[in-house]
């Protein structure tokens, strides 16, 4: 099974702030996610590492 990285993990990682994470969330782009919504709750958001990678690996812009 992929890891899952949570909002926080993601945002030390790639040295975002969660809050741009969010508000890519919010403006569906940037890094796909998975949302689990329980009853009544937000729900919790997390990154499959695979993604991630498939991520920055489409989105850069100059290869060494």
């Amino acid at each position: 099974m992929d890891k899952l990285l949570t909002a926080k993990e993601l945002s030390e990682k790639l040295n975002l702030s969660i809050s741009k994470l969010a508000i890519d969330r919010m403006k569906e782009r940037g890094i796909p996610f998975i949302k689990w919504k329980g009853q009544g709750q937000r729900g919790a958001v997390r990154y499959p590492m695979s993604e991630v990678q498939a991520f920055l690996e489409n989105n850069m812009k100059a290869k060494a």
